[in-house]
């Protein structure tokens, strides 16, 4: 069963005893509340992957920068070299001190160790001075320049956060499937106490939905 904008709030409609109504015109005031919540999942919740993409270019010699297909790029997440199987990292490492765990050994008795990062394997380090790209940076809504220049066609794929589309209508449907239906509830559940002043009861659902974003149980 799909998760629409009606029915959650359908649901928040029963949990708050029936104070706004689910009907034009008291409609109007759900439907932002449930779409300002499930951006907020999209973006921060255990469902965020459902909110990921991938895009993929080629390189040309000599071009730095590059205009990516999609039009609703909110961040990018990652940019990795099939062609050399390496990960590109922003350029603003490039220029940020390397901190003292990451100099010392990440093996004992191995001495000058590489540091392991993000639990995947080191890579050599990169020098902006090498023929090829080291880095990225994501610059306007869609541009992506690489650092070094590339000196050759390189395969590049690009992972990055959607923009969420806004729900309008109450038959909008939710990017989040039936079980994150209690997640969505208590977001909007905190927005309508809030909205009525019932603060003490809108920090109880503050509560909830932090703790549904993370993936914890209640029971």
């Amino acid at each position: 069963m799909a998760l629409t904008v009606q029915s959650v709030a359908n649901d928040a409609y029963t949990d708050l005893r029936q104070v706004i109504g689910i009907s034009t015109p008291d409609l109007t005031k759900f439907t932002p509340w449930v779409d300002r919540i499930h951006k907020d999942c999209l973006h921060s919740s255990v469902y965020s992957y459902l909110n990921v993409a991938t895009t993929q270019f080629n390189t040309v010699a000599g071009q730095t920068g590059y205009a990516l297909t999609p039009t609703n790029i909110r961040r990018i997440l990652g940019v990795y070299d099939f062609t050399r199987q390496r990960i590109l990292f922003p350029v603003e490492r490039a220029t940020t001190p390397v901190s003292q765990v990451e100099k010392q050994e990440t093996n004992p008795g191995q001495q000058g160790a590489p540091p392991q990062t993000f639990g995947m394997p080191a890579q050599s380090p990169i020098s902006l001075q090498v023929a090829q790209p080291g880095y990225f940076r994501h610059i306007g809504a869609q541009q992506l320049n690489l650092y070094p220049t590339p000196q050759a066609p390189l395969q590049i794929n690009v992972s990055y956060e959607q923009q969420v589309a806004t729900l309008v209508n109450p038959t909008d449907v939710l990017l989040m499937p039936e079980d994150a239906r209690d997640m969505v509830v208590a977001g909007v559940n905190y927005l309508q106490c809030t909205y009525l002043k019932r603060l003490e009861e809108a920090q109880i659902w503050a509560s909830i939905y932090s703790a549904l974003k993370k993936g914890e149980s209640l029971v």
